[in-house]
């Protein structure tokens, strides 16, 4: 069966392309080995760079204060958890429920 369809595969090789087998899988090779290196050596090299830069911001960033129990607050009390205080929990109020949210604030500060 392998032997019948590799005699197949030989003979379309040679009727659609009209190299033998053998000049067929050298270039194909050759193209795929070609391609690896192109790629290799214009492609984005940011990907590095910017982990360079997110790894640097990481290590300079102190600390995440430890999440807060707050019972239940008045619209009042939950408005001084805004952020504007950065010794604060970050808090947002969705449907009734509180959330701590300070671990957010920091995700998005990332220096040009």
């Amino acid at each position: 069966m392998a032997l019948q369809l590799w005699e197949t595969l030989k003979e379309s090789i040679t009727t659609y392309t009209g190299l033998s087998p053998s000049t067929f899988f050298t270039v194909l090779a050759l193209g795929l080995a070609l391609y690896y290196l192109v790629s290799n050596l214009f492609g984005s090299s940011d990907n590095g760079h910017a982990q360079n830069r997110s790894r640097g911001f990481e290590e300079q960033m102190e600390p995440l204060p430890p999440p807060v129990q707050i019972g239940e607050i008045t619209d009042e009390e939950l408005k001084l958890y805004d952020g504007s205080d950065a010794k604060k929990p970050l808090l947002m109020a969705i449907k009734g429920q509180i959330y701590d949210v300070t671990q957010s604030r920091y995700k998005f500060l990332i220096p040009v």
